[in-house]
């Protein structure tokens, strides 16, 4: 399969809107894609081309691990608190009546250094203010334009 056309989309017109942007193209490799957000680049796999890269929604759950980190990290310094360290673990599990979502999402923190009390503190302040963890538990709906025109269903 030759690799399709490259389309651009028009300069600054996200950028302008949003607070952040994230471009993807294709590659010549069917199924690997190479992701840009500001001038970082990185390759994603399709889960069903079997390779090694990160595949999407692995990439949805590391943008929840690492909102959670920088959250705890930053609001243990402002509070003061000796956190000596986090790790963060999310996991989801596709839907089983309804493949085109996950049934369940999972986060796991843990953080070293600091009471429970100060732990679950700072989990409360977490989910007072991650936008991801939050579309992810209340979702926030989505515009899907193609070739320049509104998708609808």
């Amino acid at each position: 399969m030759s690799a399709p056309e490259r389309v651009d989309l028009p300069a600054g017109r996200l950028e302008a809107e949003h607070d952040a942007v994230v471009t993807g193209t294709v590659t010549t490799e069917t199924g690997r894609f190479v992701v840009s957000a500001r001038s970082n680049h990185f390759v994603t796999d399709s889960r069903l081309a079997g390779r090694e890269a990160v595949h999407a929604g692995e990439l949805l759950l590391a943008a929840l691990t690492s909102c959670a980190m920088a959250n705890f990290e930053h609001n243990a310094e402002q509070d003061g608190l000796p956190v000596d360290g986090i790790v963060a673990r999310a996991a989801h599990t596709r839907g089983t009546v309804d493949p085109t979502r996950y049934d369940r999402t999972v986060l796991e923190i843990e953080v070293s250094g600091v009471e429970y009390e100060d732990a679950f503190a700072l989990g409360r302040k977490f989910v007072a203010a991650c936008p991801i963890y939050n579309t992810i538990r209340r979702g926030s709906g989505i515009e899907l334009t193609i070739n320049g025109r509104t998708f609808t269903e």
